[in-house]
């Protein structure tokens, strides 16, 4: 068997350069990306607590029986007797 020359084993050892280098900036972009998209899931979450929040107190007021709604809110021929 003879041994490959030393232009072979260059070349070789600068595509796992290469491969190296590259894989290295596409682990870097992914890592970015994901973190991109953590902050995104955050915002989104604090919003969807804040909408929950909101929708738990509009059923809680629905509830009470004690509320009445604003006389303006009746038109003519709605009833201004509570609900």
């Amino acid at each position: 068997m003879t041994q490959p020359s030393d232009d072979k084993i260059h070349d070789r050892v600068q595509r796992l350069e290469e491969a190296a280098m590259f894989a290295d900036q596409t682990s870097e972009a992914l890592g970015d990306e994901l973190r991109r998209m953590l902050k995104a899931v955050e915002a989104l979450t604090r919003r969807l607590e804040t909408l929950e929040s909101r929708l738990t107190e509009l059923a809680e007021r629905e509830q009470d029986p004690g509320l009445e709604p604003p006389p303006h809110s009746a038109g003519p021929d709605i009833s201004r007797e509570p609900i």
